[in-house]
Formats: C-alpha cells, sequence, structure tokens
C-alpha cells in the first residue's frame, strides 16, 4: 500500500510537503487550479514516468519556480525580490552528498528561504505486505538528470524498476495509473493498441526480442534450406539436359554449312539486283537532266512576267488604299460637322424661345402698365375730387359761422372779453400747460391717423407680397423639378454616348485583335503550305499508307515524319534535314510485314515505298557524349518525342547527329573539337562528318513546315471561328447615326436645361426681391402698428390731464364770470365756450376727415407709381432681351447656312471621292486578274520543274537506299563474317559506320542539270558467277521468298537443335558438384528444423502467456461492466466483452472491444456518448488491473463527463473494491464520489 508522498520543490509544490497518509479509498479534493493533478504527475515522476507524459518537455520544468530571486546589495547586503518572469543569475553547487536514508538536501539556505530553482525530489513510502517500509526516491539534479534512490541508497533505474515490478507495479504498462482527460481513449484506443497493452501486462511482451529473433532465424534457415533445395534440382537438371545437348551437337554442325551456303547464295542475287537498279536510276537521271534545262528557262520566264504583275497589283492597291483613306478622311469631315450643325440649330431653337418667352412676357407687362397707369389716374382724379370736396366744405363752414354769427350783444361781448383777459390772468400755469396739451394732443391724434393709414397700406401690400411670394415658390418649385429632370436625362444620355464610345473603341480594338490574329493564323496556314492542295502523289501515297494500316493493323507503324514531332517548332527545319531520306520511310514492325508491303504496292501499282523493319534493323548506339559536349548542341534525337516502340527507327533515322543553335556552335563541334559528326543548324545548313558544308534553298527545305500538318486542320478551325465572331462584330456594331442622335439630344437637353437655369435664375431674383421688400414690409407694419398703440396710450394720457387742467381753469374763472353768466342767461361760462368750442371741433373734425382721405390717396399713388416704374424697368429689361436674341438668331442662322455649306460640299466631295475609289479599285481587280493568270502559268511551268526535280530526286533517293542496301550487305558479311565471292577489293576496306552521302542536298550544276548521287564502292567486285541465269534475270519478291525460304527452312532447323559444345566437359563438372551440394543441403535442412522447434517453442510460450491474460480480463470485463452499470432501471447492468482478430497469434493482431449500455443498441465504442464511454473505459481498466492487480490504484478527474448517479455507481464499486490488497487514490470534483471515500486529501490555492 503506498502509505505517503514526500514531494521538495516538485512543480506547484513549494520546498519540502508531506502528502498522506493514504488509506484504501483516498479523495483528493480541491478547486481548479490548485495543483490536484500535480499529485497525479509526483506519483508518475517518483515511478520513473517520462517527463513527456507529465505536461512537460524536460525534467527541469518540474522544478518548482519561486517567480522571485534573491540579489545581495554590495552596498548594504540587504535582499532585492525581482520581478517573476527572470531567471536566477547564479546557482550554487550541492556542498556534499546527502546523509544516507534521508531525502536529498532541501535547497534551504540559512534563514529557511527556498531558491525552488536547482533542484527537485518526490519520495514515495510504500508498506508491503509484511509490514516493511520502502522508500522510493527520484530527484532532479542541478543539471537537469535524474536520480533514483532505493531506501536512500542510490540506484540504477533498472534495479530501481526491478523492485516496483517486484511489488506488480508495472510502469511500462501504467494499467494503474488514469491521467486527467485520458479515459474515454482508453476505451477509444485502437484494437492493436488495446493488444499491445495486455500483452505487456501479460508478460508476453518481454518474450517479443527473443521471438522476433527466433522468427528470423528460422526465416533464414528456411531460405538458405529452399536455396540448397533449389541447388541441388538445378544440378541434377543440367546433368540430364548436358548427355542431350552432345546428341545434338554434331546435327547442329551440318545445319550450319547449309545455312551459310543459302545466305551467301541470297546475298549475290541480292548484291546484283541492287548494282541493276543503280544503273538504271542513273541513266534515268541523265534522260531528266536533257528535260530539265528548258524547264527552268519557261519558268524563269513565268516568274519575271509575275513579279511585274505583282508590281502593278502592289501599285493598284496602294492608289486604292489613298483613295479609301481619303473617303474615310471625307466621311469623319462629315461626321464631326454634324453635330456642330445641330447644335448651332439646337441654338437658334433656344434663341427663338427665349425670344418668344421675351415677346410673351413683353405684353403681358404691357397690360400691366396700362392697368397700372390707368390706375394711377383713377386715384389722382379721385384725389382731385376729395380736394375740391375738401375746399367747398371749408367755404361751407366759414359761410355758416359768418352767417349765424353770435347771441351776444356787442356790449355784453365787449364785457365778456374784458372779462376773458381778467380771467386769462388767473390760473395762468394751467392755461399754458393747457394750451400746450391741447396743441400736442391735435398733433399726436394727426399723427395717429397717418399711422394708421400707413398700417392699413403696408398690410395690403404684405398681402399682395406674400401672393406673388407663394406664386413664384410654386414656380421656383416646378423649375427645380424640370432642372432635376433634364440633368438626371442628360447624365443618362452623357453616359449612353461614353458607354457608345467606349464601346465603339473596344470594338474597334477587338476588331484589331482579332484581325491580327486572323493575318497571323493566315499566314501561319500560308506558311505551312496549308492554302495548297496537295498533290496528287502525296494524296495517293497517304491513302496507300492509310490501306497499309488497315491491312496490316498494329504492324505498320506510319510514317518517320508522322511518328516524331520536334519539341519545339524551332526544331523542325533541322529535323527534317536530318531525316533526310528517310524521311517518308515507313516503320514496320517485322522485316515480314515490309516484304508484305512491298507485294501490296506492287501489286496495286501503288508506287515504292522505303520501310524500316523494327525487327531486323541494326542500329549504332547513341554516343551520350553529345548529350553534353557543347552549349547550344544537342541530339537531334533528344529534341523529337516519339513513341518507345519506334525507338529503334528514329535512331536508325537520326543517328548521333547534332542539331545546333547557330554555324559558329556546329564549326566549334565539327572543327574545333575535331568531331566526326554531322551537324544541322537551325536554318538547315549542314556540315558532314567528312566536313563538307552543304546550305542554301533545298528542294526539301520548305518541308520543315511538315511537323505542323497535324496543326493545320486547328489553324483552320481557329481561322473559321475568328471569322465567326469578326462576322459577331459586324452585326453587333454600333450604327453610325445612334451617336449623331445621342449628340442632338444631348445638345437640346443642354439647351433646354440652359433656359430652365436661366428661368430659375430670373425667379429666384424675383423672388429674392418680393422676399426682401416682404420682409421691409413686414418690418414697416411691425413698426407702424408699435406706434399706433404707443400713441393711442399718450393720447389717453394727455386727454385726461387736458381735463384736470380745465377743472383747475374753471375753479378759477367761475367768480369773475359768475354775473355775466347769470345776466346771459348760461349757467357758466363754460357752457358758453363749449357751445362755441364745439362747434369749432365739429368743423375740425369734418375738415379732418377730407385730410385723411387725401392722405390716403397720396399713400396710394406714391404706391402704384411705383409699381408703375418697376412695370416699365422690367419692360425695358425684356426689351432688350429680345432685341439680344433677335441678334443672336440672325447670327446663328448665318452660322448655319454656312455648316450646311459645308455639309453640302464634304457630301458632294465624299460622291467624287468614291467614284476614284471605284475606279481604282477596278484598276486592282483587272491587275489581280492578271496576276492570277500569271500565277497559274507559272504554277504550270513549276509543276512541271518541281516534278522532273522530284523525279530526279527519287531517283538518287533510289540510288542512295540502294547503295545503303549494298553497304548493309557488305557490312553484314563484314561482320558475320560471311565469304562473300569477290572479284576484286576486300570486305576489310568497308567500313563499320556507312559515311555520309556527300551532296546529296545541292541545288545541282550551273546548267540547271542534276548530278547523279555519289556512292561508294569500297572498291569491291563481287563475283556473280554462282548465280544462274535465272537468277539474275529474275529480281523478283517471289524469287527472294524462294531464296529466303530456304534459309529460314535451315534456320528453322537450327532454331529447333539446341546446341551446347561445351556439354561433354561440363557433365563431369555437374555431377563432382551435385555430391558437393548434396551434402550442404543436408545440413540446411537440420539447421531449418532445429530453428523452426526453437521458435515453436516461444510462440508457445508467448500464446500462453498472452492467454492466459486474456481469458481473465474477458472473463472479468462483463462482470465489472454489469457491476458499474447495473441500477434500478437495469438490474442485471450492460454488456462487455473482448473479441480477438487472430487466434493464433494474438499479439500480433488487435482486440476488439465492445460495451453496450442497458437497454441501449449495439454501437461501436466511438459512437457512444462522453458518460458511456467513460463507464466503457473504467470497467476496461478494472478489469485489466484485476489481472496480476497493483497494490494501488490512481484514476484523475475521471468523472468528469459522468453524471451524478454514475459517479455514485463508480463510488460504490471502487468502495466494495476497496482492501488492504486494492488502495484507489482517486482526484474528483464530484461529491457523491468523494463523500464516500474513507479519507480526503484537500488541496487549496495560496495567493
Amino acid at each position: 500500500m503506498l502509505n505517503r508522498l514526500e514531494v521538495f520543490n516538485f512543480k506547484s509544490f513549494r520546498g519540502r510537503q508531506t502528502l498522506g497518509p493514504f488509506h484504501s479509498f483516498t479523495a483528493i479534493i480541491g478547486p481548479n487550479g490548485a495543483g490536484k493533478s500535480n499529485l497525479m504527475d509526483a506519483i508518475s515522476f517518483v515511478l520513473g514516468v517520462r517527463s513527456q507524459t507529465l505536461r512537460s518537455s524536460a525534467l527541469k520544468d518540474l522544478i518548482y519556480r519561486s517567480g522571485k530571486r534573491r540579489k545581495l546589495d554590495k552596498g548594504k547586503g540587504r535582499e532585492d525580490e525581482e520581478p517573476a518572469d527572470e531567471e536566477e543569475e547564479d546557482e550554487e553547487d550541492d556542498d556534499g552528498e546527502e546523509a544516507e536514508g534521508e531525502p536529498e538536501g532541501d535547497g534551504e539556505d540559512e534563514q529557511g528561504q527556498m531558491d525552488g530553482e536547482r533542484k527537485a525530489w518526490v519520495l514515495a513510502v510504500y508498506i508491503d505486505k509484511a509490514g516493511k517500509e520502502w522508500k522510493f526516491q527520484r530527484s532532479i539534479t542541478a543539471s537537469g538528470q535524474s536520480e533514483y534512490r532505493l531506501n536512500g541508497t542510490v540506484a540504477t533505474y533498472k534495479k530501481y524498476n526491478t523492485q516496483l515490478e517486484s511489488f506488480n507495479i508495472l510502469v511500462k504498462a501504467k494499467n494503474f495509473l488514469v491521467f486527467q482527460g485520458d479515459v474515454e481513449a482508453v476505451a477509444a484506443q485502437s484494437p492493436k493498441d488495446l493488444a499491445k497493452l495486455i500483452d505487456q501486462i501479460s508478460g508476453s511482451l518481454d518474450l517479443k526480442e527473443a521471438y522476433d529473433e527466433a522468427a528470423k532465424e528460422l526465416e533464414k534457415a528456411t531460405e538458405a534450406s529452399v536455396q540448397q533445395h533449389g541447388r541441388r534440382k538445378g544440378v541434377n537438371g543440367e546433368i540430364k539436359q548436358y548427355k542431350e545437348m552432345k546428341k545434338e551437337a554434331e546435327r547442329w554442325n551440318t545445319l550450319e554449312v547449309q545455312k551459310n551456303e543459302a545466305i551467301i547464295k541470297h546475298l549475290l542475287w541480292k548484291l546484283y539486283h541492287i548494282e541493276e537498279g543503280i544503273s538504271s536510276s542513273a541513266t534515268t537521271i541523265d534522260t531528266l537532266n536533257e528535260q530539265l534545262v528548258k524547264l527552268r528557262e519557261d519558268h524563269s520566264s513565268f516568274d519575271e512576267v509575275q513579279k511585274a504583275a505583282k508590281k502593278e497589283v502592289a501599285k493598284a492597291v496602294k492608289d486604292t488604299g489613298k483613295a479609301e483613306k481619303a473617303v474615310k478622311k471625307a466621311e469623319k469631315a462629315l461626321e464631326d460637322s454634324k453635330p456642330e450643325l445641330v447644335a448651332i440649330t439646337t441654338r437658334i431653337a433656344h434663341a427663338n424661345s427665349k425670344l418668344k418667352k421675351a415677346d410673351d412676357a413683353m405684353k403681358a407687362i404691357e397690360r400691366d402698365l396700362g392697368k397700372s397707369k390707368e390706375k394711377l389716374d383713377n386715384l389722382e382724379k379721385e384725389r382731385e375730387g376729395v380736394q375740391k370736396a375738401e375746399q367747398k366744405h371749408k367755404d361751407n363752414l366759414a359761410r355758416a359761422a359768418k352767417e349765424k354769427g353770435t347771441a351776444l350783444s356787442d356790449d355784453d361781448l365787449k364785457q365778456y372779453h374784458i372779462l376773458r383777459k381778467e380771467a386769462n390772468l388767473k390760473a395762468v400755469a394751467e392755461r399754458e400747460q393747457l394750451s400746450t396739451l391741447t396743441h400736442e394732443e391735435k398733433s399726436l391724434r394727426e399723427s395717429l391717423n397717418a399711422a394708421q393709414d400707413s398700417l392699413e397700406v403696408s398690410q395690403r401690400k404684405v398681402e399682395r407680397l406674400q401672393e406673388g411670394e407663394g406664386s413664384l415658390l410654386d414656380r421656383k418649385s416646378g423649375i427645380d423639378t424640370r432642372v432635376k429632370e433634364l440633368q438626371e436625362n442628360l447624365a443618362r444620355a452623357k453616359k449612353e454616348r461614353a458607354d457608345l464610345k467606349q464601346r465603339r473603341v473596344q470594338t474597334a480594338q477587338t476588331e484589331a485583335e482579332l484581325n491580327e490574329k486572323l493575318l497571323d493564323t493566315m499566314n501561319q496556314l500560308q506558311q505551312a503550305g496549308a492554302d495548297r492542295q496537295e498533290s496528287e502523289r502525296d494524296a495517293k501515297f497517304k491513302e496507300t499508307l492509310a490501306n497499309l494500316k488497315r491491312t496490316f493493323p498494329n504492324a505498320v507503324k506510319g510514317r518517320v515524319i508522322d511518328l516524331c514531332k520536334p519539341t519545339a517548332q524551332k526544331y523542325g527545319l533541322a529535323v527534317t534535314t536530318i531525316l533526310g531520306r528517310n524521311i517518308d520511310s515507313v516503320v514496320v514492325d517485322s522485316e515480314k510485314t515490309a516484304i508484305a508491303c512491298i507485294d501490296y504496292l506492287r501489286a496495286q501499282r501503288a508506287g515504292q515505298a522505303t520501310f524500316i523493319p523494327l525487327e531486323t534493323i541494326q542500329t549504332k548506339p547513341i554516343n551520350d557524349k553529345f548529350r553534353s559536349f557543347a552549349r547550344g548542341a544537342r541530339l537531334a534525337i533528344d529534341v523529337i518525342t516519339f513513341d518507345p516502340s519506334v525507338e529503334k527507327a528514329m535512331q536508325h533515322a537520326c543517328g548521333n547527329a547534332l542539331v545546333c543553335d547557330t554555324m559558329d556552335v556546329a564549326k566549334h563541334v565539327c572543327y574545333d573539337k575535331g568531331q566526326e559528326v554531322k551537324a544541322v543548324t537551325l536554318e538547315g545548313t549542314i556540315i558532314h562528318r567528312s566536313g563538307l558544308i552543304t546550305g542554301g534553298n533545298s528542294t526539301r527545305a520548305g518541308s520543315g513546315r511538315q511537323f505542323e500538318e497535324r496543326e493545320i486542320e486547328g489553324l483552320r478551325r481557329r481561322e473559321q471561328e475568328l471569322q465567326a465572331k469578326l462576322a459577331e462584330i459586324h452585326r453587333n456594331k454600333p450604327r453610325a447615326n445612334a451617336e449623331e442622335k445621342l449628340a442632338s439630344e444631348i445638345a437640346k437637353l443642354e439647351t433646354d436645361l440652359t433656359i430652365a437655369k436661366d428661368d430659375l435664375g430670373a425667379t429666384n431674383t424675383r423672388l429674392k426681391g418680393i422676399q426682401d421688400e416682404l420682409k421691409v414690409s413686414k418690418k414697416a407694419v411691425a413698426s407702424f402698428t408699435s406706434a399706433a398703440e404707443k400713441m393711442s396710450v399718450e393720447l389717453e394720457q394727455i386727454e385726461d390731464k387736458i381735463k384736470a387742467l380745465e377743472s383747475t381753469i374753471d375753479k378759477a374763472e367761475a367768480p369773475i364770470f359768475a354775473a355775466f353768466c347769470k345776466k346771459i342767461k348760461v349757467a357758466n361760462i363754460r357752457e358758453y365756450e363749449k357751445t362755441q368750442l364745439q362747434q369749432a371741433l365739429e368743423d375740425d373734425a369734418s375738415t379732418l376727415k377730407f385730410t385723411t382721405v387725401i392722405s390716403k390717396f397720396n399713400h396710394q399713388i406714391a404706391f402704384q407709381a411705383e409699381q408703375v416704374a418697376s412695370i416699365e424697368s422690367r419692360h425695358n429689361a425684356l426689351r432688350k432681351t429680345s432685341e439680344d436674341a433677335q441678334s443672336q438668331i440672325s447670327t446663328l442662322e448665318g452660322e448655319q447656312e454656312a455648316a450646311s455649306a459645308e455639309q453640302e460640299a464634304l457630301e458632294a466631295e465624299i460622291e467624287n471621292l468614291k467614284t476614284s475609289q471605284a475606279e481604282f479599285q477596278a484598276v486592282v481587280d483587272e491587275k489581280n486578274a492578271a496576276l492570277e493568270e500569271a500565277r497559274k502559268q507559272g504554277s504550270k511551268s513549276g509543276k512541271a520543274l518541281d516534278k522532273a526535280l522530284k523525279e530526279i530526286a527519287a531517283c538518287n533517293d533510289e540510288i542512295e537506299k540502294l547503295a545503303s542496301d549494298r553497304f548493309a550487305v557488305y557490312r553484314r558479311c563484314k561482320l558475320d563474317e560471311i565469304e562473300l565471292p569477290l572479284e576484286s577489293g576486300s570486305l576489310d576496306e568497308v567500313p563499320i559506320e556507312e559515311a555520309a552521302q556527300v551532296g546529296m542536298d545541292v541545288d545541282g550544276d550551273d546548267d540547271g542539270t542534276q548530278k547523279v548521287a555519289e556512292i561508294a564502292d569500297y572498291g569491291v567486285t563481287v563475283d556473280f558467277a554462282d548465280l544462274d541465269d535465272d537468277e539474275k534475270e529474275d529480281g523478283s519478291p517471289q524469287m527472294e521468298d524462294t531464296l529466303t525460304s530456304a534459309i529460314n527452312s535451315i534456320q528453322s532447323d537450327l532454331d529447333k537443335t539446341s546446341v551446347n559444345r561445351k556439354a561433354i566437359e561440363r557433365l563431369g563438372d555437374s555431377e563432382a558438384r551435385f555430391k558437393e551440394i548434396d551434402g550442404e543441403f543436408e545440413k540446411a535442412r537440420e539447421t531449418a528444423k532445429s530453428a523452426k522447434d526453437k521458435f515453436t517453442a516461444l510462440k508457445k510460450q508467448r500464446c500462453a502467456l498472452f492467454n492466459k491474460a486474456y481469458d481473465h480480463i474477458a472473463e472479468r470485463i462483463d462482470k465489472v461492466y454489469k457491476e458499474l452499470t447495473k441500477g434500478a432501471a437495469a438490474p442485471t447492468g450492460g454488456v462487455a466483452y473482448l473479441t480477438l482478430d487472430d487466434t493464433e497469434e494474438p499479439y500480433l493482431s488487435g482486440i476488439k472491444y465492445h460495451a453496450m449500455p442497458p437497454m441501449k443498441r449495439f454501437r461501436d465504442v466511438n459512437e457512444l456518448s462522453g458518460g458511456e464511454k467513460t463507464m466503457a473505459a473504467l470497467a476496461l481498466l478494472f478489469a485489466i488491473h484485476s489481472f496480476q492487480p497493483s497494490p494501488f490504484f490512481v484514476l484523475d478527474e475521471v468523472d468528469a463527463a459522468l453524471d451524478n448517479t454514475n459517479t455514485s455507481r463508480v463510488a460504490r464499486y471502487v468502495t466494495r473494491l476497496s482492501s488492504p490488497d486494492f488502495q484507489c487514490l482517486v482526484i474528483s470534483h464530484k461529491t457523491p464520489l468523494f463523500q464516500q471515500a474513507s479519507a480526503l486529501i484537500g488541496f487549496v490555492n495560496i495567493f
């Protein structure tokens, strides 16, 4: 049982800490981050688990980090704390070894302060069944290494681990440690991993090394035995074969002599007819050369005619081009002038519209002016009438006053004046005040009346201005809407015109690009010769080749030119030149096929062809040194691509010929380096192996484009596509008048927008004037209202003062006028004076009414006069606008007439230019017809010349081919040592490699004739005496078939005969070797039997150990799972079981774990929920632990995915298992688990 742990500076444990004692069921609890899992790491560490498993990359990472360090201040001798992220600068060495039986130094200084960064250790105290205490200690030294101590004594890891295994603590298996988060992985581990775990627990893994070694020895011994048996069997077979070979040797020698004689006869027949063919071809060339001189003269004259016709066509085309440019220039000028004319027309319309509006406005203003003047005259007349009425009223008042007179007599009146004078001396101050106030009252009342009149006039003016403002605002709103619509339409039209221009530019650009591509494609077609019809001979040959392919499928491969293609276009001419006469050669699979094809051509009268049989063609290996011999030079075989099946044919055609980028490179290779190799430049110039140079315009130079025949159809399709695209562009091309219409629309919209903006500006000006005037009028109304109210208040105050003063004065006058009043029979003097005053007031009031009416008319007349002046001013402005518009119209009409005349002149010029263009085009057509006729005549002549040259070239090719065939026969005779009968010369003069044919590509002699190809005969004259007359006369394939059939018949007999001339000698050697090998075989068989017995024993032992553990775990796991999962709803619990993938050697395959929770259908373990996986994993762990159980079991938060019910089940199960022989340490957060533990160890955070 694990009793306790002592840790020092390990991970989160600072200093020396003791954890324990541990009971049979101990729960470790505490909050997250308190270091509970570090207890698990401490147990794993002290048992020897690697640091990577302990969530660290190195052992030093397991040492406690305090985050502080001591630094001695030299001046004051005190320790300062440094920031936590700095490392200690100084480390002290250990002073000495610790006392035996005590833990290694705890790292404390004299004051008990920990440095926490130097070393750490963990000590586990274990008590065995006998009660003996064992101390296992593992330390991390200052150098970062591990040190193991057993009961205080330093021990090796092997001894340390052996002691742990004696207590059934298997550290490698770690079946007693379940780390945090690993519980689900246990159930979901692969079958291989589970089998490996059981293999380790069972002890079978300990035998793996011996098992593997025995398997290797068995395999090695078995291979040796099989090998010796094979050797024994082989030697025995050799003995039998050599006996048969001895019989065949004599028969084979006889057939070989017969075969040589038949071969010589066939070669003589072949050489004889080769010589005949060479002579016949030379005679044909001489005949054709006689015709060639006249053909060249005829062709040269046709060339001169054609050149002259081309010059005439070029001159006519040039003149037509100039005329076409002039037409386009005039048309462009015409198109450019049209928008200007449209703009002038639009401006005239605008000016007419402006003139009409000005005239209409003038008429309206004239009507308003007449009404205003009429109204002004009426007002003046009415004022004059009121003034007359006022004067008449005044006259009436004077007459009435005169008629009424006074009721007093003269004496009484005189007495009244005396008393008045006396009374006037009384209350003088009050009288003066009254006089002043009376005057003020009169003046103020007049002012009040005037202010009220002005207020009424101003109010009417405000109402009228407000009506005018409203109508102008409505008009402004309408104009704003109109301007916005015009701006939007103008922007739209401009955008459409810009889009149209862009589209026109893009269309022109695209059209130019397509025309350029079309021209390039047509040039390529012309250069490739695709625009010329194939000759009858080429077409017939292609048809014949197609027939051959159909007749001999898979046997006829095709022409050399069709079977290869240059890797780059630039190599085309060079490769064609190198291929030379082989360019049209047909590649076949065998000589038999070639002969059959020749028979077919002869039977069909389809001409001649050269065949390259892949089976019998002899080629010299490519010299690899030329692959990197010189910069800019490469083997011809490397610059073409071909199918590997025709590689021999390509080697035959190309040989070691080099393709050089320039002539300098070719000279460097052939002359400077002295290499006898054929070098061809990209322009087709050849430096032969002999040093001769061939160049110029070869008859085969044009065939360099034959490599592109397969691309011609693609070029033609591309041409058609480009023409279709150009036609589509022409169909969708914007119309010429579309842009003109848009320009007219834009000009009209701009004119309308200008008119609308002018109208809007005038409206805004009028509106601003009315608003300013309205503002002033409103201020005047407010001012008049305020003044009237103020004067009314002042008038009331003055009237009150007047009444008070009159009362005071009356009191002072009453005594003076008392007697007088009695005399004239009035109550008081005031009554008399009031009567007189009342009459005066009434007169004043009537007079004031006239004054008020006259004042009102004066104001109205002044206002109406202002209106008349304003209307006259507007009328004058409109008159000037009308005059300006008329002047502008006159000017624009003149410009319009000039522009129209210019357009008519341009149209007439265009018609004249088009007429000239048509005339030039007619001349071009006439010259083209003449050129075409000259070309036809030249073509006929050229075809005749080409035909003669091709026939000569064909004859020369035939001569070269026959010479090559003759050389092949000579070479074969030389290499195969065939004794060919000769009249003179020797085959020793024949080289192994055929020399290049000098001058095969030159144009010919100065007289226009072609030379007969020069061929080498090597000074050899063959003796044809052994041939009879029939063989000399008959050169048919049938004769060759007869000769070759004889050879083939003998060869067939030879092929059927297997000969080994050394069979007799080897027979004795084989018999002696058989005895030796037989002894070695017996020895190897015994060794294999011994190795097999040893391997079988180890296999049985491993199977027994593995099956013992597997059977125990398989039997136990279902019970454990049922006990963990059973409950009230499922009394029997779930089902769990293991299955082996291989029962023969189970440790080499896998073990599948199946768990089916209660009341759930079967599913794979990986498809279970987290809690179900945890229960399945725990069942597996407890079942594994039950086999050779470890004394303790440590679980780190295995219940994280479990609910309380399953947690309680696990707790109950652990409780039932807890005993002195089973100790369980559980790290958990779940209350149902740790509340059933027999002991608790708590962890807390200390900050």
